[in-house]
């Protein structure tokens, strides 16, 4: 049985105008049926117009219409002629033209061409499909399906047997706004029935359903279906254009679908899109037809599957797996060892564990393990030989020399005080003056960018071809007092399926959109002053369409009324009574089709902003689900501002408006009334910053003045509780001298990098002071505690007591001041351009501090010495006390650290614990180091109070398409020849692996490939522009050569088509000649009614010409990516567009790059890890190195030293998890910060044990965590602390997450391993105590080449414990 369906559609909203123009091809339309039977179905007709149907005759070879009688008024549409008798001949020359080149399929010769339209009608359908060709030819098979629709119904011999006039008359008719031609008088067609076999319907739908519009990145078929969009048909894309009421069509037609089964109705044989078009024009492209691509739709990749052992992270299980092994096995041999000591009450074992000596006079019972760590051949070097190997007899030799060295320093600086601290100034102040030329840097660019990054790389050659990315000044507006309305468009189709319910947002009510109206007409009214001289909007604003058209470009869902309230309010009144089309109708037409030049609604109003461009919805409107952008819940308004490159004063112009915008808004969102508003200008970030530095100034200085004062009263060495004595022994004037020379060593190094013109950085002014303070405040402390606990030897003066300690002190010094100096200096190596900097400005402040340690700071040590040998009060010598000592006193924390804390660190039970305390969190650290987050979120660089994170959140939460990415083509590409071309094409002909073809492709795989839209297509445009058939490339003259460009609207009979149809029937593209001659036409031609696709305004600034117009240069393709809403979706964008660049450039002849505004700032975590390893790595490297070489060539000890430090690292990677603290360069810095100190946690601790001369491990483990470990803890971590304790106080994000949390972990991480861990790890797998040191080796051997080389101290150590060197 079959089936008929009828339909006739009155729709109140419609479809863009440039794209709709074919639909004026049914001025010349009329469609009967195919036998008698089948008008049955048609509908009751008029008696005048029954009487004529009843006459006419449906078979083939007969009309029912020929020629054009009338007119429509509204639409000045011509309408045909009543005609009913057989087709006629046509042999009119132009006729047979048009109708080789409309309908080609018609033709067949000269004298054997039957039509039932006349040359009048061919003309209006080669004028009325000039639009739709220049964007459904892409696809050739389409394009001529989409003609035959309206070739069969206007030209086709057997017209009669599928169309059938609905209603005819004759004169005027104002009913159907009808009027004869002038001097006609005869009957003609005002509706029309056509029937139509759904097999041509649908055929011809398939075949253009993928066609796309390369300027708009969308289906072409979303724009042409009218109100339907989306849910569009094939059904309803032909009633939508044989609708009267969207504009362009002459008079109603009724189109009939039969089952395609059925012999009834038009049935054209279609051509798949895949397939060579009637005509013989290739297949359409990938792009365009799916069928025409090789192999199946794109599939995602499967992420990577995670690694899993027994359904568990297999990290976790290995690091525990390692954590239980480890445990099992050193418990067992802890106990395994325990039961070797306890076979002999009286036997003591070797380093060889069960090797037993008898040593009955060795009985110390601090050593549970009963390790003697002397050599069973040397137990004594005063009875026996001492036997060096030829490295340990170098490191004694190295250690004599130190020691020498530095004695000789110290006592020359102790004697001359004053000529020591003068030219310590003299070189302090010389180098400080460099200051004057330091340039601080804090653009973003220059922070985290290498200029030889490929990222930077490719933003200057962006920048300078095509100019730097336009500044964004945007609003997100929502409407909380608002609600979702639904509204009802008139239809009077019977069918259920056209009766819609359309919901509206409630961002897009009326009185909404005024106030947003309102509230950009009075950002549009700022002016701002710069040098006496007013700035508009208007001068600064980005206008594409300049000089033709100089209105700002505003990307706003008003300029789709033109940003007039007027149109907003216009609502067109049906027969003067029903309401009819207003702001929702167009609305529903511009979100549809945003490239319109006429909504084809009753309204007529055009969807293209002031600016002479389409506002896209997707960029417009936010909180939309899927594509119901209707049903938006955010506007975003954005201003695009022109960024300049090397102008100054253009870009000084922009940031003065900038400033008054943003005054003006955080006015207006005081009190904006129904709306909601988050706003941010390009110069938000850098001034927030900026605001968040000033803020936290105070907070800085506390931080210092804390550790200051604590520093300059901890350093005190109280021997009474008497006031008077108090004020000798205070040593203020020693710790603010010892925290201004940390300060003047960052001076020094500052000024020496200025002079050099080595630019700094907030993070160098942040973090440099911490970190020397740290450095040489633990060098303080450990120097002037020392001193403090030395008793003068018989006849040595304080000069000489001085030099003594500085020589025994300044070798620990040296080894973890080189350690870190080399460390950061070969940090200096990285590619970040922030940890780079910060490496050289911290390696020379340090190395500078140690030097001013060991000179300046000395000599006001000696000064001190004598003040207080004079009993004179301190910083008011002028005051002597009469108080006498009362009493030695150490210190509560070196008695607190010789008598209980290290007897609780190395007791019997405790040291097993620490060793699995520590591993255990070693372990944990490991496990989790995968998942660590990478990058930096940016609101965490705002204050706490910021408007812009308010901004940060609507785009979180409302934007839903990313920035835009361009696909940069750089010089060397040929374009004029086939080859180059379909490298880079998306249209027929061109190569499925284009550039164009290939970012389509990842286009459809969105959550995937991270492209949200493929790119627009400047030459895929040019092509379309160039046909003759699309009456864009005209020239007005004698030849193309001499002639000047005539712009499709221009109406004149001089102008000459640039390619004609014959060149192009030979030649469909244009040779190298021509197209270089109007490419220039084509980048200047303004889009329009008459020709959509002139080029000025989409690829004006895209595609640049070089050797005087002669070749084509760079040239870019901008497409969309998804929104990215964190670190890891920036990052992802980027990833992935250097893949699909990358596949790119293997099929062209140049390497194609990709550009986004935020590349230059993601580039860094690509390598971030990598960087990580580099850094770190080289850091411990250098350590290691130094401290094997200045411990005396002792490779065990500095094994043990880079041990402990990579725990620190490692544990520090664990709290980064637990806080959530990500890695990026930030919290690289810090990383690096944490390595140096480190090694001030470790390094002397280590050196102490190494010189001690106890026997057991355990004992010396404890000297040296007695003698060093107090002013470790005092000299940093105790500093540290009260100074970190404010930064937690701070506003700024960043200061909390990166300053305070991590430098309380490095401090609490590093003593914990420096004062626990060590010296445990020390008692159990420590170096030998050394065969002698270098005195006693001296002293035995009576080495007199050695006393005089290094002329090494001959004093004896007369005091009742010795020192922890001897």
């Amino acid at each position: 049985m079959t089936k008929v369906t009828m339909t006739k559609t009155k729709m109140s909203t419609g479809l863009r105008k440039q794209f709709c123009w074919f639909v004026a091809v049914l001025l010349f339309i009329s469609k009967p049926g195919k036998s008698d039977e089948v008008h049955q179905f048609t509908k009751q007709l008029s008696s005048s117009t029954a009487a004529v149907q009843d006459k006419l005759i449906h078979k083939d070879g007969y009309c029912v219409m020929y020629d054009e009688c009338a007119v429509n008024t509204k639409n000045q549409k011509h309408v045909n002629c009543l005609y009913n008798d057989k087709a006629k001949k046509l042999t009119d020359k132009k006729g047979l033209q048009l109708l080789q080149q409309v309908c080609s399929y018609m033709y067949k010769g000269d004298n054997d061409t039957y039509t039932c339209c006349s040359t009048n009608q061919l003309i209006s359908l080669s004028d009325n499909i000039k639009l739709p060709y220049q964007y459904l030819s892409r696809c050739p098979a389409c394009f001529a399906n989409f003609v035959a629709l309206y070739c069969e119904m206007t030209c086709s011999p057997n017209q009669s047997t599928f169309t059938s006039p609905a209603a005819t008359s004759i004169g005027v008719n104002e009913t159907a706004n009808m009027a004869p031609l002038p001097g006609i008088n005869e009957t003609y067609i005002t509706e029309l029935n056509y029937q139509i076999n759904d097999q041509f319907a649908y055929s011809m739908f398939n075949s253009c359903s993928h066609v796309s519009s390369p300027s708009t990145n969308t289906p072409a078929i979303k724009v042409l279906c009218g109100p339907y969009g989306e849910k569009c048909t094939a059904h309803k894309w032909i009633d939508y254009m044989n609708d009267v009421n969207n504009g362009q069509a002459p008079f109603d037609i009724h189109a009939a679908y039969f089952d395609t089964n059925s012999s009834v109705g038009m049935s054209y044989n279609t051509t798949p899109c895949n397939q060579l078009s009637a005509s013989g024009d290739g297949a359409c492209s990938c792009s365009d037809c799916p069928a025409s691509c090789s192999g199946p739709p794109p599939i995602p990749p499967l992420p990577p599957k995670p690694w899993l052992i027994f359904g568990v992270n297999g990290l976790y299980i290995v690091m525990s797996f390692v954590f239980g092994a480890f445990t099992l096995l050193f418990v067992n041999l802890v106990f395994w060892v325990h039961l070797c000591q306890r076979r002999g009450n009286a036997q003591v074992m070797d380093d060889a564990c069960c090797s037993v000596v008898d040593n009955s006079s060795a009985m110390d019972k601090e050593d549970d393990l009963g390790f003697l760590t002397v050599s069973r051949s040397v137990t004594n070097a005063e009875e026996e030989e001492i036997e060096l190997s030829m490295l340990e007899r170098w490191g004694l030799f190295l250690e004599g020399c130190l020691q020498s060295m530095f004695r000789k320093l110290g006592l020359f600086c102790a004697r001359y005080p004053f000529v020591v601290l003068f030219l310590g100034a003299v070189v302090i102040a010389a180098s400080a003056v460099g200051l004057k030329f330091m340039n601080i840097t804090t653009d973003p660019v220059e922070l985290w960018s290498a200029p030889s990054s490929q990222a930077r790389i490719n933003k200057k050659y962006f920048d300078e071809h095509f100019g730097p990315f336009y500044r964004t000044e945007q609003i997100i507006i929502t409407a909380p007092k608002s609600n979702r309305s639904i509204y009802d468009p008139y239809t009077d189709s019977t069918d259920p399926a056209d009766q819609q319910h359309i919901p509206f947002g409630p961002i897009l009510q009326k009185d909404v959109l005024h106030e947003i109206l309102n509230l950009q007409t009075a950002i549009e009214s700022i002016t701002a002053e710069y040098e006496n001289k007013t700035v508009t909007l208007n001068d600064i604003c980005l206008q594409p369409l300049a000089p033709d058209n100089t209105n700002c470009t505003i990307i706003s869902v008003l300029n789709y009324f033109q940003n007039n309230h007027t149109n907003l309010d216009k609502q067109i009144m049906i027969e003067d009574f029903w309401p009819g089309p207003d702001y929702h109708d167009h609305l529903k037409a511009c979100v549809t089709g945003p490239t319109s030049i006429d909504d084809t609604t009753l309204l007529h109003f055009s969807c293209l902003g002031m600016f002479g461009g389409p506002v896209f919805p997707w960029v417009a409107l936010g909180g939309y689900d899927s594509t119901n952008y209707l049903n938006a819940t955010a506007a975003v308004v954005t201003f695009p501002v022109v960024n300049y490159y090397n102008n100054t004063e253009k870009l000084n112009k922009a940031l003065a408006w900038e400033k008054e915008y943003v005054s003006f808004m955080k006015n207006f969102t005081l009190n904006p009334g129904n709306l909601s508003v988050n706003f941010s200008s390009e110069r938000s970030i850098e001034d927030e910053i900026n605001r968040e530095s000033s803020a936290d100034i105070m907070t800085i200085v506390a931080s210092y003045l804390i550790m200051f004062g604590y520093v300059a009263v901890a350093l005190g060495k109280f021997s009474s509780c008497n006031p008077a004595r108090i004020f000798v022994d205070l040593q203020l004037t020693v710790g603010l001298s010892g925290v201004l020379i940390v300060l003047c060593s960052v001076a020094m190094s500052l000024g020496i990098f200025s002079y050099a013109g080595v630019p700094l950085t907030l993070i160098i002014v942040e973090v440099i002071p911490f970190l020397a303070l740290a450095v040489g405040v633990d060098n303080i402390f450990i120097l002037t505690q020392h001193l403090q606990r030395d008793e003068r030897r018989n006849k040595e003066s304080c000069e000489e007591q001085i030099g003594r300690v500085l020589g025994e002190v300044a070798p620990s010094m040296f080894m973890s001041s080189i350690s870190e100096t080399v460390a950061f200096f070969l940090g200096g190596l990285s590619n970040m351009p922030a940890v780079r900097t910060f490496s050289m400005f911290a390696g020379l402040a340090i190395f500078c501090d140690f030097l001013l340690q060991i000179t300046c700071f000395v000599a006001i040590l000696a000064l001190d010495s004598r003040r207080q040998k004079s009993k004179r009060y301190d910083c008011l010598c002028c005051i002597k006390s009469e108080a006498n000592v009362e009493g030695e006193n150490d210190g509560i924390l070196y008695y607190l650290a010789k008598n209980y804390f290290s007897r609780a660190v190395l007791s019997k039970f405790v040291r097993p614990l620490v060793v699995i305390l520590f591993v255990a969190m070693s372990c944990f650290s490991g496990a989790v180091l995968n998942n660590i987050e990478i990058g930096l979120d940016q609101s965490l660089s705002m204050p706490e109070d910021s408007y812009v994170l308010g901004y940060f959140a609507g785009i979180n939460e409302y934007l839903s398409v990313g920035a835009p990415v361009y696909f940069v083509v750089p010089e060397g590409q040929d374009y004029t020849t086939d080859q180059g071309a379909n490298q880079i094409c998306g249209g027929t002909g061109c190569n499925n692996n284009s550039l164009v073809q290939q970012v389509a492709y990842m286009a459809k795989m969105p959550n995937y490939s991270r492209i949200a839209y493929p790119v627009s297509s400047w030459i895929d445009d040019y092509y379309d522009w160039l046909k003759p058939q699309s009456s864009c490339c005209r020239y007005n003259g004698s030849s193309p050569l001499t002639a000047q460009f005539c712009p499709a609207a221009v109406v004149s009979n001089d102008c000459t088509a640039c390619r004609s149809g014959g060149e192009v029937s030979i030649h469909p593209r244009p040779n190298a000649t021509e197209f270089m001659e109007f490419l220039p036409w084509y980048l200047k031609d303004n889009p329009g009614l008459h020709c959509g696709k002139g080029g000025h305004a989409a690829y004006g600034s895209s595609v640049k010409l070089i050797d005087d117009g002669e070749n084509v240069g760079a040239t870019a393709f901008m497409g969309y990516h998804t929104v990215a809403r964190k670190s890891s979706d920036f990052i992802a964008c980027l990833k992935h567009a250097n893949n699909i660049s990358a596949e790119i450039s293997k099929n062209l002849n140049v390497t194609v790059f990709p550009y986004s505004v935020f590349y230059v700032f993601y580039e860094q975590y690509l390598t971030i890890v990598h960087d990580t390893l580099f850094n770190l790595g080289i850091s411990v490297a250098a350590i290691f190195g130094v401290v094997f070489v200045t411990l005396g060539f002792d490779f065990l000890t500095a094994l043990l030293v880079v041990i402990t430090i990579l725990m620190v690292v490692l544990d520090m990677f664990g709290c980064m998890f637990l806080w959530k603290i990500p890695l990026n360069a930030v919290s690289l810095v810090n990383l690096v910060m944490a390595v140096g100190i480190s090694v001030e946690f470790c390094a002397h601790i280590a050196r102490a044990f190494a010189m001690s001369q106890k026997r057991t491990r355990v004992a010396r483990a404890k000297e040296a965590l007695a003698e060093m470990g107090s002013s470790v803890f005092s000299g940093i971590t105790l500093t540290k602390f009260v100074g970190i304790a404010i930064l937690a106080f701070s506003k700024s994000q960043i200061f909390q997450i990166f300053y305070f949390r991590m430098y309380l972990c490095v401090v609490l991480l590093g003593a914990g391993h420096g004062l626990i861990f060590l010296p445990v790890l020390l008692s159990y797998v420590g170096p030998k105590r050394r065969k002698a040191t270098h005195q006693n080796y001296a002293q035995f051997h009576n080495k007199e080449g050695y006393e005089e080389g290094c002329s090494s101290s001959k004093e004896t150590d007369n005091s009742p414990s010795g020192h922890f060197l001897d």
